[in-house]
């Protein structure tokens, strides 16, 4: 009766949530960040993790791999092109950054300021050419640093007549409405060879509740999530689905990686109520990040 109760807690709740969710995405503007881009030093720590994060998972997935002079394309760059000029001073040949919500275009001038100093104090880096690209970038000029926003996602468009070496992503395949589009495209803008190297966090994203019952968003019909739904919600892909769409879009060599685990204790106390589609094994609800890299033939 307990187990009962405590999950029939947790399935209201998280209606609360979502409906709450839902109202803020209405009255805010979308964040990608748990906290602000005031906090500059630590943007900076984050951007930096990110970046070092994605090289060390290349490096474990193609260890003769190497970035210099390669194309990257970064999908949901977030609030800011931190990453982005970090793998330039890495000596990635371009980068471009495409994302549906123009975050970044925003950024306090300050930030990048601390971001240089960071980059030549920390770094060892020169940044003359780095400052003169995010200038560029800040005109709308396309350089080796390109900053594309599209209420459509098209990245056809948005890579242009280039082809793309490299697709690095941080959080951001979880919030793709049509994640088999998104792919199907990014597969058209890659070289034969390119690799991918994404994270993706498969849980409930609201605070508190996500620390209580991480795979709360799971509890419902999709008739019922749907009615929450807006531009960012989570998509409630699984892994196999990641897997599935890539390898009808001609990649191979797929890993999925776990990164957070839920403990087999949590799990089977919450497992018997999720919505029938997420009970099934093969939809791996322990997994609650994960890291998938992949080539394209």
């Amino acid at each position: 009766m307990k187990k009962f109760l405590i999950n029939e807690f947790y399935f209201c709740a998280g209606i609360l949530f979502l409906l709450l969710a839902k109202i803020k995405s209405k009255a805010l503007r979308y964040s990608p960040k748990a906290f602000s881009t005031a906090e500059i030093e630590r943007c900076i720590e984050y951007d930096i993790h990110v970046a070092d994060d994605w090289l060390k998972h290349l490096k474990e997935y193609a260890s003769d791999y190497t970035i210099q002079d390669k194309h990257v394309l970064e999908l949901g760059p977030g609030s800011d092109l931190g990453a982005g000029l970090y793998l330039l001073s890495k000596s990635v040949k371009k980068y471009t950054a495409a994302d549906v919500y123009d975050l970044a275009s925003d950024v306090s001038p300050d930030f990048y300021r601390a971001f240089f100093t960071y980059l030549r104090e920390k770094e060892q880096v020169h940044t003359d050419l780095l400052e003169e690209e995010l200038l560029k970038t800040r005109h709308r000029q396309n350089g080796r640093l390109n900053y594309e926003c599209r209420s459509d996602f098209n990245l056809v468009e948005a890579v242009g007549g280039d082809k793309v070496d490299l697709i690095f992503s941080n959080a951001a395949f979880e919030h793709f409405s049509d994640f088999r589009k998104t792919i199907q495209d990014m597969s058209r803008v890659v070289a034969s060879g390119s690799l991918l190297v994404v994270s993706i966090d498969l849980q409930t994203h609201s605070r508190w509740i996500r620390d209580k019952d991480p795979n709360n968003i799971y509890r419902y019909s999709d008739r019922l999530y749907k009615l929450f739904n807006f531009q960012s919600s989570p998509n409630r892909v699984r892994p196999w689905q990641y897997r599935e769409a890539l390898e009808q879009n001609g990649w191979k060599n797929i890993v999925i990686q776990p990164e957070m685990r839920l403990d087999d204790r949590r799990l089977n106390y919450f497992q018997d109520y999720l919505n029938p589609d997420f009970r099934d094994a093969v939809n791996q609800m322990n997994y609650l990040t994960v890291w998938i890299c992949a080539a394209k033939q």
